[in-house]
């Protein structure tokens, strides 16, 4: 059938979970209360935004479905939503109990005595002449569709099946009034679904019949027939079953997961079966259409040209009014027409013997005289059954079942939001499909389903009630059985035009209307799919369109950048508070530092793109243009990783330790997917690190992996302020992640040893001969000279000590640290700031003493003389740290501004720290105004440098 093409921009509305059988898919009022009750904020509609990552710039809902005051409390569910884990039987109970009430329903309609009062008959009468009109309506459907493919369900080229057109159609028959009745007796949620035969199965069948000749060669036709027909029906139960067990385990939507445009190339190797069996059909060929010179010659012969041709150009002229008149009507008008016409023109005009035109292919043979309509019950000889050919076409059966069971989750929607029936549940739907074609098989019919376009014009056209539907399984009933007699009178040029019909449309569905419209390798796949499919074998057409999609995605996957993004040191900063001094050397050489942030599943197609990439950063010519130390390699937004892109990351490591760079590794724990994956390989195995290779340090988030990138490249700036009689700097960088046996991972930074107390090293030093040493070199020699600084700092110089400039060292705390933090962000001398050191109180802090909490009132500003703080934010939308240092403040914002803590900062080590109370200030403010009035200039200028640094990381970390 050609129908796809109507409801795929439909089929995109995929129904999940079951609603209130009163209760629309928008609106949560129950329907009974529409339109009676007024707008409150009670109805609401159900609708709650989770978010799945949790960063800073995703806010989370601070009211959970429960605590809203505006979200209606939820409505008990049916059973079938409840029992999630219950049993298959219990499932497929459910639906007959819904069969059931709507039979119920409809007694009780025709019980209750207000449907016989006068207006009530009017109405009823009204409805019944729509109900005759649809009936008819879908009857004449129904005789169309079994004409067209119903005709053709045995190869009739064949000798065996020459005869069996008329028991095709019986069987159509049948399949239609089982699915009928199975939708309209209630196991359906549509009231005027309309069941039929798919016209997809049509060329799976004519495999099976082939391949079972082809194994049976030299055999009784009888056996031939048993095993063909008893093969067909297998299929359908087999179709059936597995309609149950997705609708039973409620699997429905793992459907919608299969690749689109396989399916839209199956359409179209469908719509190639056909046009070919159109021409099959109205040439009267015998056999299979040969792609040789010899069926060319007889397609064009004299006697043979024009009975294919007609049918051809009548249905190009029935597709071309449809284009143009948009009416239901059209096509069973043309039709009727046709049969007509041909009728006149032959009895009424060329008075011709209907024998002579039967016999010159105009018009189908005769059935033998006194078949019944049931005969095709006759081929059912079990004892005759082969088994082995029987078992050689179960590959074939699962390929029909596979293109069937995607069919339902499309039409069963679209149809849906088509007839603006809400309460659709595709697993409810697919019960009632596999009970059908369960049945259908059982009775010795085929496969079935509930047909789009079919329901749309029967409902659109009165038919929408489940009477309606079981008039239309009655009136097919009768028709089949009157008997194949009227085969023998209806034109081949009728069911050739039909055929070539729906064909046309498949194609036109899967060629024409994708072309422009679908990735290149997609609209490949199709094609490949249609001529394997219309060429050569079905099966081999599906499942080269499984391989050909699975490359697809590869493909087009490994052009999707893993690389997400990438920054240079220069904006992707730490948090941490530093010294005036740290970060001003750190703003010259952070640019040896490159963040890359990766995503998504790594595997074999992405992996080669991130390795040239790390290449090229450190090839010749931009590594001359930009000097790099550390590539941070951020894994936070990788779902998973492969082997082959685990192997990758251990080459990029060798490559970039033979070029001295260290990759460094954050957003990676042991009991990750991540973490697992590149431990397997050995890239982060610390115990058996390769030669001249160790393993990159691993950090669990990104805030922590750059602040031990920055303090290594802090190592060059204070190995220059110290002498060489100094204590070496104590290194306190942030913790690596522990591997399993306890040892790190990451190792702790090295110690640098003393170097020369001048300003000007050694030039034979081969610590200082790499470009990235000089560069640091060169900043920290600036650095100091900025400072005023021109010979070596004491030994007291520190991470957790900051050390003054030599102008302020003989100053007296706090006016000491206090020119040293406000040195680049007031412009006022020691004499002024002399007049602000009274007011601030010299504080001692043990390691582990909390400060303050979030929420307090701001009891005072900080300024850190020694150790090391913390400050804790733990917000709505996310938490992050920030590390404070020496030589810098915390708690100005708050203090200043009087409004409550927004974080909390505890002491991570022994500190001394100088506090400026809430009493002090505002007598300072009193007695030296002009003073206080700096010092919150320089509050807000230190708590802005501070926002551009944690924003400036925010939107790293969140890109």
């Amino acid at each position: 059938m050609g129908e796809e093409s109507a409801i795929l921009e439909e089929a995109e509305l995929v129904v999940g979970e079951e609603r209130h059988p009163s209760q629309s898919f928008l609106d949560p009022m129950p329907r009974r209360h529409r339109g009676s009750t007024k707008q409150t904020a009670s109805s609401f509609p159900d609708v709650l935004v989770q978010d799945t990552e949790r960063t800073p710039l995703l806010p989370q809902a601070r009211l959970t479905r429960t605590e809203s005051p505006y979200l209606p409390k939820p409505s008990k569910l049916p059973s079938s939503e409840q029992s999630s884990t219950g049993s298959f039987r219990i499932r497929v109970g459910e639906s007959f109990v819904a069969g059931r009430e709507h039979m119920a329903e409809v007694g009780r309609s025709l019980m209750n005595p207000k449907n016989y009062t006068p207006d009530a008959a009017v109405r009823g009468a009204i409805a019944s002449l729509q109900m005759v009109s649809a009936v008819f309506l879908g009857l004449l459907l129904n005789i169309l569709d079994a004409l067209s493919y119903g005709y053709i369900l045995f190869p009739l080229g064949s000798d065996i099946f020459s005869q069996t057109g008329p028991d095709g159609i019986s069987i159509f028959f049948v399949s239609c009034i089982v699915s009928q009745l199975c939708y309209s007796l209630g196991l359906s949620v549509f009231r005027g679904g309309v069941g039929s035969e798919m016209i997809e199965v049509v060329p799976f069948f004519h495999k099976m019949a082939y391949s079972i000749m082809a194994r049976m060669k030299g055999e009784s036709p009888e056996a031939v027939m048993a095993t063909v027909i008893v093969a067909y029906c297998l299929s359908s139960i087999v179709t059936g079953l597995i309609f149950l067990a997705l609708g039973g385990f409620k699997l429905g939507n793992l459907v919608s997961f299969f690749p689109r445009h396989i399916l839209i190339g199956c359409i179209g190797g469908v719509g190639f079966f056909l046009v070919v069996t159109g021409i099959e059909v109205s040439a009267r060929l015998e056999g299979n259409l040969n792609y040789n010179l010899d069926t060319l010659e007889k397609l064009f012969s004299s006697d043979t040209w024009y009975l294919w041709l007609l049918p051809l150009a009548l249905a190009i002229t029935v597709l071309v009014l449809r284009r143009l008149i948009k009416s239901p009507f059209v096509l069973p008008a043309f039709f009727i027409v046709v049969f007509a016409t041909f009728y006149i023109i032959v009895k009424g005009i060329l008075k011709l013997d209907l024998e002579s035109v039967r016999n010159s292919g105009w018009i189908f043979e005769k059935p033998e005289a006194g078949v019944p309509f049931y005969r095709f019950y006759s081929y059912f000889k079990f004892g005759s059954i082969d088994a082995s050919a029987l078992v050689s076409t179960i590959p074939t059966m699962f390929a029909l079942s596979f293109f069937g069971i995607i069919h339902v989750p499309i039409n069963v929607p679209a149809l849906g939001a088509a007839v603006k029936e809400d309460n659709v549940n595709v697993n409810r739907e697919l019960i009632a499909h596999g009970i059908s074609n369960t049945l259908s098989g059982c009775v010795g019919s085929i496969q079935n389903y509930l047909v789009y376009a079919n329901s749309i014009l029967f409902i659109e056209n009165g038919g929408d009630s489940r009477l309606a539907g079981i008039l239309l399984a009655i009136a097919t009933a009768a028709v089949w059985m009157a008997g194949p007699a009227m085969i023998g009178y209806i034109p081949v040029c009728l069911v050739g035009a039909l055929i070539f019909l729906l064909g046309i449309e498949l194609m036109e569905e899967a060629v024409w209307d994708t072309f422009g419209k679908c990735h290149k390798l997609e609209y490949l796949t199709i094609i490949v799919i249609v001529l394997l499919m219309g060429v050569y074998d079905f099966v081999v057409g599906i499942f080269a369109g499984i391989v050909l999609a699975c490359l697809s995605y590869v493909v087009q996957s490994s052009r999707t950048p893993a690389v997400r993004a990438t920054y240079s040191g220069d904006v992707a900063e730490s948090t941490v508070r530093r010294p005036r001094a740290d970060r001003r050397y750190l703003s010259k050489v952070r640019g040896q530092i490159r963040v890359i942030k990766l995503s998504g599943f790594l595997f074999f197609g992405t992996i080669v793109s991130v390795e040239e990439y790390m290449k090229s950063l450190i090839d010749e010519d931009n590594f001359r243009e930009q000097l790099m130390s550390y590539i941070l390699v951020d894994f936070t937004h990788v779902t998973d990783i492969d082997f082959s892109g685990s192997e990758g990351f251990q080459r990029i490591n060798r490559i970039l330790n033979r070029k001295h760079v260290r990759m460094v590794v954050s957003g990676v724990s042991f009991s990750s997917k991540v973490g697992q994956a590149l431990q397997n390989v050995g890239l982060l195995d610390a115990e058996k690190p390769e030669d001249d290779c160790p393993p990159p340090r691993v950090f669990e988030d990104l805030n922590t992996a750059l602040e031990s990138c920055e303090n290594e490249l802090l190592e060059t700036f204070y190995m220059h302020r110290r002498s060489p009689s100094s204590s070496k700097r104590h290194s306190t960088p942030p913790k690596s992640i522990q591997g399993q046996n306890g040892s790190d991972v990451a190792q702790n930074m090295a110690e640098s040893p003393g170097t020369s107390s001048s300003l000007h090293p050694n030039p034979m030093d081969l610590r200082w001969q790499s470009p990235r040493r000089g560069a640091q070199f060169l900043a920290a020699a600036s650095t100091m000279r900025e400072q005023g600084d021109s010979s070596t700092f004491p030994e007291s110089a520190s991470v957790t000590s900051s050390a003054p400039a030599p102008k302020w060292k003989n100053f007296a705390q706090p006016l000491k640290i206090m020119l040293q933090t406000f040195e680049d962000v007031s412009d006022r001398n020691e004499d002024f700031w002399q007049a602000a050191a009274p007011y601030f109180r010299r504080k001692e802090y043990p390691a582990g003493t909390v400060l303050y909490s979030r929420g307090d009132e701001p009891d005072g500003f900080y300024i850190l003389e020694t150790g090391r703080f913390r400050a804790e934010y733990e917000l709505d939308q996310g938490r992050f740290y920030e590390v404070i240092l020496p030589g810098t403040t915390c708690g100005e914002l708050p203090f200043f501004s009087e409004t409550d803590r927004t974080g909390t900062v505890a002491a991570e080590e022994d500190s001394v720290a100088w506090l400026l109370g809430r009493d002090k200030f505002n007598e300072l403010e009193k007695q030296r105004p002009d003073v206080a009035r700096e010092l919150l200039k320089v509050g807000l200028k230190l708590t802005k440098e501070r926002m551009d640094a944690i924003t400036s990381y925010v939107l790293v970390t969140a890109s």
